[in-house]
């Protein structure tokens, strides 16, 4: 019988993610609760900012995002494949050696 992959979030499938608008996500990394909040913007075109906090403190927030950019979560690293206003981004798992820099702001 062939291994199961690890599904580190309960929100994945088939390899997406997707992040609904101020919908608050709770995901254990590293012994930790990690929270992680999207917001969606439509001027001055839509784009998406990804919040990510431990323990009431920010770790990372990622914003102007659109479509192919690579944002790093608890780990994983993710490209944008969709930003709908006021909707959701969907994020898709991107494999390794894959990945690409963005203009995150990791621990401000």
């Amino acid at each position: 019988m062939p291994e199961r992959p690890h599904v580190k979030y309960p929100f994945e499938w088939d390899g997406r993610w997707i992040l609904r608008y101020h919908i608050p996500y709770e995901v254990e990394y590293d012994g930790r609760t990690h929270q992680i909040v999207v917001t969606i913007f439509r001027e001055p075109s839509v784009h998406g900012r990804i919040q990510v906090g431990c323990e009431g403190r920010p770790v990372a927030e990622y914003d102007e995002l659109t479509p192919g950019d690579v944002v790093e979560i608890t780990g994983d690293a993710w490209r944008v494949t969709e930003v709908e206003y006021r909707t959701h981004i969907t994020l898709e798992r991107v494999s390794d050696g894959n990945e690409e820099e963005t203009g995150a702001q990791a621990g401000e």
